[in-house]
């Protein structure tokens, strides 16, 4: 019999990795404590904390400027929430505008 089909796919929320990340950046922990304490891998831990320092500067970006607030929330550029009301705003003047003349043409 596979052992591999017997393992549980452990999922851990947000809150839990950012703490176990925080734990093991402190100076009077090891990674080896935090490992222990939270029944966790290595490659787990490195992974995570890789993932947090790849992705912390993400929270101090600059949030008044629509692009950056959109990029910091994962939106492709053009699909952020403000980007398609100022788009569908554009679009229904266009149409309003395109009624009017219409209307004027024999």
């Amino acid at each position: 019999m596979d052992s591999s089909a017997d393992a549980v796919r452990r999922h851990f929320t947000p809150e839990f990795k950012l703490k176990v990340v925080l734990e093991s950046m402190q100076r009077d922990t090891t990674i080896e404590e935090v490992r222990r304490k939270h029944n966790l891998s290595w490659s787990v831990i490195n992974r995570w904390r890789k993932e947090f320092q790849t992705n912390a500067p993400e929270v101090f970006a600059d949030k008044r400027n629509p692009g950056a607030k959109a990029k910091a929330q994962g939106y492709a550029p053009g699909q952020s929430p403000d980007e398609l009301k100022r788009l569908i705003g554009d679009l229904t003047i266009q149409i309003e505008v395109l009624k009017k003349v219409e209307g004027l043409l024999p």
